[in-house]
């Protein structure tokens, strides 16, 4: 059994988090999360979701609290040689929502179903370098499609420019990992101006913790938002 903990400060706001994962018949594997909503009034269902999963095959995810149920399969092929990941993703709940209430002497309108949300990605590595993939949200405008390219022998600097055709907007990320389990990555977000700075060192004995902060470049007078967090690994 393995147990993950974990403690995210942001700003004014401190949350926890934790994991309890146990292996079950062949490569299945249980997981339960909690976070700290589910004690803050005394123990509820609220912040917990329980997860099956095959890794590269399939997970359900379950949040009993609200019933909402996210599908995902995940499955992969050689394709002239090329390696192709394909994702299928169904988020729904099977809470209804209730309806708003009628007007004066109106009959009462019936529940109506929670929105549903289907994804599909779609990665293809052509080499151990470079790897394009694309993600489409059905029934919605557009997709992303993103570049990753890993430069050097170590492959040690990725690159990862992000297009989305939705919102006609560019994202970028780079990350530039270190000898020892520590990493830096910078984000930038040309829609909406936001730039990001992350720094995260991977623990030999089994945590890590990453810190974070935002910059909103379109009004430069806002004070940059500040996250910590830090995660350890248990064996039980």
């Amino acid at each position: 059994m393995k147990a993950t903990v974990k403690g995210r400060y942001e700003g004014d706001k401190a949350t926890a988090a934790a994991t309890m994962a146990v292996s079950a018949a062949g490569d299945l594997r249980l997981r339960a999360s909690a976070t700290d909503a589910a004690f803050a009034s005394g123990p509820s269902l609220n912040g917990l979701t329980l997860t099956l999963e095959k890794p590269g095959a399939f997970l359900v995810d379950i949040k009993p609290h609200n019933r909402d149920v996210r599908f995902q399969f995940m499955n992969s092929a050689l394709v002239l040689d090329k390696k192709v990941s394909l994702t299928y993703t169904h988020s729904t709940s099977l809470a209804a929502t209730p309806a708003a209430p009628p007007a004066a002497g109106a009959p009462a309108a019936p529940a109506k179903s929670a929105p549903s949300r289907t994804a599909l990605d779609c990665a293809v590595a052509f080499d151990a370098a470079n790897k394009v993939s694309v993600s489409h949200t059905l029934g919605g405008a557009g997709c992303r499609v993103k570049y990753a390219y890993a430069h050097g022998a170590g492959r040690l600097t990725t690159m990862e420019p992000c297009f989305d055709t939705a919102s006609n907007a560019w994202e970028f990320a780079v990350t530039r990992k270190f000898d020892g389990g520590d990493a830096l990555r910078g984000t930038y977000h040309a829609s909406t101006k936001q730039l990001g700075l992350e720094w995260t060192r991977s623990s030999q004995i089994g945590g890590s913790f990453k810190v974070a902060t935002t910059f909103d470049l379109s009004d430069q007078s806002k004070t940059p938002k500040l996250i910590a967090e830090s995660t350890w690994n248990y064996e039980i």
